[in-house]
């Protein structure tokens, strides 16, 4: 298990763009003097934790463990936009809770309240809460998701957006990324299941990560008011959740312990629980 002997620790939701765009932010104020640790709800609290300055960034735990955080941290700091633990960020002595922005956005604006945020970053937060971006912003971010996720090269890719040939050239890459990924979604689209979840009659479909956005969209639009996106993970399976503004995401997945915004939600199902969706056959 990895020690974490520096003094600050930025705690971020790790495997979702946002959170690391959170934690880029933090890098660029902190640099090699923090700990950047990825965490997720269904993995442990990181230890070695305990008597540092903590900033919590795109994520925060459910009430007794941030309870225990704050007592036992030399401080700590919350920066979140999730609707499913908005009274545990606000429960916080230190916090920022924002629902109309993203984490990326949040941190950046509260580690250097003197510089403007960045326009990669305003395009990832227009990615993570669903807003209708430009074509041009799309492939933007299609072609930065699909690099290493590295604090250096999202400076190159900061750098990039504001200068007008480099741009050009993200958005030639990107679109090409994205005619291809589109093929790939609507293969797999072709591969979902009618069932009955939380009484909506909705599609469920297996699908990795970087599909899930497009997968629930469409599913969603195809058979209202909600979509399912499962994978398969060591420890059981995640599901995602999108609807339109009919169907609250947030408050279904906060019913199996999971988290999210209105339109966009998750939660986990661990190996061995009842599935919560039954079948629908055809004729049924």
């Amino acid at each position: 298990m990895h020690e974490h002997h520096k003094d600050i620790a930025i705690l971020y939701h790790g495997g979702c763009p946002d959170g690391f765009g959170g934690a880029y932010a933090a890098w660029k104020k902190f640099g090699d003097s923090a700990d950047y640790i990825p965490v997720k709800y269904e993995q442990p609290v990181p230890k070695h934790i305990e008597g540092k300055e903590l900033y919590m960034v795109d994520f925060c735990y459910e009430q007794g463990i941030m309870d225990g955080l704050l007592k036992n941290a030399k401080s700590l700091v919350v920066l979140d936009h999730h609707e499913g633990v908005r009274d545990v960020v606000e429960s916080m002595p230190n916090h920022i809770y924002d629902s109309q922005r993203s984490g990326a956005t949040i941190a950046w604006s509260y580690f250097h309240p003197e510089t403007p945020v960045p326009t990669f970053l305003t395009y990832v937060e227009d990615a993570d809460l669903f807003r209708m971006v430009s074509d041009d912003e799309r492939a933007i971010i299609t072609y930065a998701y699909a690099q290493p996720w590295h604090f250096d090269l999202w400076d190159e890719h900061i750098r990039r957006v504001d200068d007008p040939a480099e741009r050009a050239k993200m958005v030639e890459r990107g679109g090409a990324y994205q005619e291809y990924f589109l093929l790939i979604a609507h293969q797999l689209i072709g591969n979902a299941e009618l069932v009955l979840f939380e009484g909506y009659e909705c599609y469920l479909v297996s699908g990795e990560k970087m599909f899930i956005t497009e997968l629930g969209s469409q599913l969603r639009k195809k058979r209202p008011p909600l979509a399912l996106v499962v994978r398969a993970g060591a420890t059981g399976l995640r599901v995602s959740i999108r609807s339109d503004d009919t169907a609250n995401a947030a408050v279904l997945a906060q019913k199996y312990g999971g988290n999210g915004h209105p339109n966009a939600s998750a939660f986990s199902i661990p190996w061995g629980t009842p599935l919560p969706w039954k079948p629908i056959t055809p004729g049924s």
